[in-house]
């Protein structure tokens, strides 16, 4: 006979689904199949108030997984306290990974590092934006490109436009239109693209003696804050919708936009939303 041993609550449903299947099999007792799986037969009786909250939490958070497929357990577990779901991040990463939900990660080539230049520090917002461009197919094959324009500090997303040809003074353009709305920036840090090393930009930088950075060709990271967005723009809503017309990808890439301003947790400002860290910023 085995001796009966303590197992995790949290294996109790298995237990009782294990003794079930004997009873029924066997044609035996509670008693016997319990003695023969060696569990104590409290466990077919003992209904602990967690597991119903575990129904609750796995239904929510299958809801939010759902929703959000390209999110971590950490930025769901974000999520689910601004709902008023007071759990622990390990519990909301047990049953995170018991309902198959981890999200899936393609492996990088490892390269060698070369040694990189530090660009200042900042530390306030509008001091230095970030721009690049992004590009994406609709499903009739036709290219479009998508600018984005990002404040280093306060990682708001300034600016997403999508257009099939956007040229240099298309660029100047949206960036006043923007000046409508916040200061203008110190500093603006773009790569070496015909939009962005052409007159026009240079002209509107030049008359408002803003200070235009270029990277140096073939140095992304020099780039990092725009590079590390155009990420989050590819993983969460480039590559998970088949645009079948231009409108459609505008409406899209709208809504994706207000939500990481102002929804989505950003896990270097303490899991605020941009928004939210740089009204924060500004009553600090």
């Amino acid at each position: 006979m085995v001796t009966p041993d303590a197992t995790p609550q949290s294996q109790t449903p298995m237990k009782r689904e294990m003794v079930g299947f004997v009873r029924q099999r066997f044609a035996v007792s509670e008693r016997r199949a319990c003695r023969q799986l060696g569990f104590w037969r409290s466990t077919q009786r003992h209904h602990s108030p967690g597991e119903e909250k575990d129904e609750a939490l796995k239904t929510r958070l299958r809801e939010l997984a759902g929703e959000r497929p390209r999110f971590g357990y950490r930025r769901l577990h974000v999520l689910l306290g601004r709902e008023g779901h007071r759990v622990n991040h390990n519990r909301v990463y047990r049953i995170y990974r018991a309902e198959g939900l981890a999200v899936r990660r393609k492996i990088r080539k490892k390269l060698t590092a070369g040694e990189r230049l530090h660009k200042p520090l900042v530390c306030a917002a509008n001091q230095r934006w970030s721009m690049d461009f992004m590009s994406d197919h609709l499903a009739s094959g036709q290219r479009f490109r998508v600018l984005n324009v990002v404040d280093d500090f306060t990682r708001e997303c300034l600016l997403m436009h999508v257009g099939t040809s956007i040229t240099g003074a298309d660029v100047a353009r949206l960036l006043s239109g923007v000046l409508a709305e916040r200061a203008q920036p110190a500093m603006i840090l773009t790569d070496n693209g015909p939009e962005f090393v052409g007159k026009a930009l240079d002209q509107w930088a030049h008359e408002r003696g803003i200070f235009h950075h270029f990277n140096r060709p073939g140095k992304p990271i020099e780039n990092a804050y725009i590079e590390s967005f155009n990420g989050r723009v590819r993983d969460e809503c480039l590559n998970l919708h088949w645009f079948q017309t231009l409108s459609q990808a505008r409406l899209i890439v709208a809504a994706w936009h207000q939500d990481y301003n102002q929804v989505r947790p950003h896990s270097s400002l303490d899991n605020h939303a941009p928004q939210t860290f740089a009204r924060l910023e500004r009553a600090g």
